[in-house]
């Protein structure tokens, strides 16, 4: 029987949003390029706190950017944000992934 080796690629980006807070986020996609696991952190605020976390599930299976552009959205209309625009988070999530697509076809 032959041994399949899934093949990961991880990034990691931090940003400095303009009026001086931080936006971190960690993303690995498969071979895919299907989002595997993501983490988003910083100095900011999300209310009520759960919406990132759901948020961090739904970009999981992500495997496009309208996914990913659809999932931020879905959030953006359910929760607040203090330290960054939602229109921020998904650009910097967008070009996170292509990064991290394109060291997949290496």
């Amino acid at each position: 029987m032959p041994h399949l080796v899934s093949s990961l690629h991880s990034v990691y980006k931090v940003i400095r949003i303009p009026g001086g807070k931080t936006l971190e986020i960690t993303m690995t996609v498969d071979e895919e390029c299907k989002i595997v696991y993501i983490s988003i952190s910083g100095d900011f605020f999300v209310y009520p706190p759960e919406a990132l976390e759901m948020l961090e599930r739904e970009l999981q299976g992500c495997s496009n950017t309208d996914c990913i552009t659809n999932m931020v959205s879905r959030t953006h209309k359910s929760a607040k944000a203090l330290g960054f625009t939602w229109k921020q988070l998904a650009e910097t999530i967008t070009k996170l992934y292509r990064t991290a697509c394109s060291s997949t076809d290496t």
